[in-house]
C-alpha cells in the first residue's frame, strides 16, 4: 500500500492512499463469493446462481461493500504504519476505483498537536483555610426556617419595607399594553394575586418602593424604566406605566428553632442539626477551595504553554459547548426567541469556552500519559452504571449506546483528565 503525507498546517494532514490492485481484487473475489451464498436469483436455487449471474445483478452492491471494507482498513493501516495520532473522523475525497486496478482516496485528517509540557509537578497555588462560622449556619438555619415561615395578614397599617403585598398590575409603554410589545412575556403586561417583596431590587426597577405607604385596597400609577441590558431588547431603555391595586398585606414571621423545630426538620437535637450543618458548610467550602485551586493549576499550565489546536476538535466542543448554554438557559425559562436574538454571543462564548477546554485536554493528555494514569475498568463502569441510572436504562443498552456514539473514550478520557487533575493537586505547593 502505497502511503503520501501532505502537511496542511502543524495539526493537518493530507493522506493520499492506495491499495494495490491485487488486494482489491481479493477483496472483490471474497464479497462475490459471500454474495453468491445468499443470492436468491430467479431461475436457480438459493445460492447456486453462478458467479457471473450474480456480478451482473449486484455489480454495484459488490462495488459499495468492497469499498466499505477496504477504506476505513486502508485508513488504519496508514495511520498505524506512519503513527499518526488522529483526532478527527477522516473525511474521504477523489475517490478512484475501478475492477482490476488499485484504489486510492485522500482524506484530510487532524493530528494530536506536538508540543513541549511546561513543568507541571510543584505548581504553587494559593492555600484556602476552609472553616464555618457561627453566622454561616445561622444563615444556613435561616433559609431553612424560611420555608416554614408563616405568612400573616397585616391589618390597620401602611406597606412597609420588607412586607410582602398581593398586588394585581397592568403595564403599558407609550399608551400601548406591554403584551402587544412583548406577547411571550404576559406576566411582565398584567397581572393578578402576584405576591411582591417589598424590597429595592425585586422585580422591576424601583418598582416595590413606590408602593410603601400604600393600604390595602388603594391604588397608585408606577412608572419604570427598562435597563439597558434588560433581557428582552423590545423594551430595553423605555419607560413603562402600571396600574398597581394593593388587594392583600402579609408579614412573613420565621418559626423559632427550639428543640422542636429540630425534631421536625431532621429528628435531632438543637446541637446536632448545627453540627450537621457546620459539615455541609465544610464540605462545600472545600468542594469550592478545591475548584478554585484547580482553575488556577490550569490557569498555569495553559499559559504556559502555546501550541495550534486541531480546528475539528475545537468545532465538535464549541457545538457541545453551544448545546449546553442552550439547554442550561431552556431549563432557566429563557424563551427560545431571546436565544435566537443572541446566538451570535452564544456561539463566541462557546468558541471561547472551547478553545480552552481542548487546549486543557490535551496538556492533561500528555501529563497522564507520561506519568501512566489510565481509566481503570471498574472507574468506567461505575460511571455507566450512574448514566444508566439517571436514564432508566439496562446497563447493557446504555453500554450499547454509548459505544455507538464514541460515549467510552469519552468516558475514559474524562476519568483520565480527573485523576491526572488529582495529581497536580497532590504535587502542588500551597502557600
Amino acid at each position: 500500500m502505497n502511503i503520501a503525507i501532505e502537511e496542511v498546517s502543524s495539526c493537518r494532514r493530507r493522506l493520499r492512499i492506495e491499495v494495490p490492485a491485487s488486494d482489491v481484487d481479493t477483496e472483490i473475489n471474497k464479497i462475490t463469493l459471500e454474495f453468491q451464498k445468499l443470492a436468491q436469483i430467479k431461475g436457480f436455487r438459493a445460492g447456486k446462481a453462478p458467479r457471473a449471474v450474480v456480478e451482473k445483478k449486484y455489480s454495484k452492491d459488490i462495488e459499495e461493500e468492497v469499498k466499505r471494507k477496504i477504506i476505513p482498513q486502508a485508513f488504519r493501516e496508514a495511520i498505524k504504519t506512519k503513527n499518526l495520532k488522529v483526532v478527527s473522523a477522516p473525511q474521504i475525497e477523489e475517490l478512484h476505483f475501478q475492477r482490476g486496478v488499485s484504489l486510492s482516496f485522500s482524506t484530510v485528517v487532524d493530528l494530536v498537536p506536538e508540543f513541549s509540557l511546561p513543568e507541571y509537578k510543584g505548581l504553587k497555588i494559593k492555600k484556602i483555610d476552609v472553616q464555618a462560622t457561627d453566622e454561616d449556619v445561622q444563615k444556613v438555619i435561616d433559609n431553612v426556617l424560611e420555608q416554614h415561615a408563616d405568612y400573616k395578614t397585616i391589618e390597620g397599617r401602611a406597606i412597609a419595607e420588607k412586607d410582602f403585598a398581593i398586588v394585581s398590575y397592568e403595564g403599558t409603554i407609550d399608551g400601548n399594553p406591554i403584551e402587544a410589545l412583548l406577547p411571550e412575556v404576559p406576566t411582565l403586561s398584567k397581572r393578578e394575586n402576584f405576591w411582591l417583596l417589598i424590597q429595592e431590587g425585586i422585580f422591576l426597577p424601583n418598582f416595590p418602593m413606590q408602593l410603601v405607604g400604600l393600604n390595602v385596597g388603594e391604588s397608585k400609577t408606577v412608572t419604570i424604566k427598562f435597563p439597558d441590558d434588560f433581557p428582552h431588547e423590545v423594551v430595553r431603555s423605555r419607560e413603562a406605566v402600571y396600574q398597581v391595586k394593593i388587594q392583600e398585606l402579609k408579614e412573613k414571621t420565621l418559626p423559632a428553632f427550639d428543640e422542636d423545630m429540630a425534631q421536625k426538620l431532621a429528628q435531632t437535637s438543637v446541637e446536632e442539626l448545627k453540627n450537621r450543618v457546620r459539615e455541609n458548610i465544610i464540605r462545600d467550602k472545600k468542594q469550592r477551595a478545591e475548584s478554585e485551586q484547580v482553575k488556577e493549576l490550569l490557569d498555569q499550565l495553559k499559559a504556559a504553554v502555546s501550541f495550534e489546536l486541531p480546528e475539528s476538535a475545537v468545532e465538535n466542543q464549541t457545538e457541545r459547548a453551544v448545546f449546553d448554554i442552550v439547554k442550561e438557559n431552556q431549563m432557566r425559562g429563557i424563551p427560545d426567541t431571546m436565544l435566537e436574538e443572541h446566538k451570535a454571543d452564544i456561539y463566541k462564548a462557546a468558541q471561547a469556552s472551547a478553545l480552552e477546554q481542548v487546549k486543557i485536554g490535551f496538556i492533561l493528555s500528555k501529563i497522564s500519559e507520561i506519568e501512566s494514569i489510565k481509566a481503570e475498568a471498574a472507574d468506567v463502569i461505575q460511571v455507566i452504571q450512574s448514566y444508566a441510572a439517571q436514564e432508566k436504562m439496562a446497563v447493557d443498552k446504555m453500554i450499547k449506546q454509548l459505544r455507538e456514539n464514541n460515549g467510552i473514550e469519552q468516558i475514559e478520557e474524562e476519568i483520565r483528565n480527573r485523576k491526572t487533575v488529582q495529581f497536580l493537586l497532590q504535587s502542588a505547593i500551597m502557600e
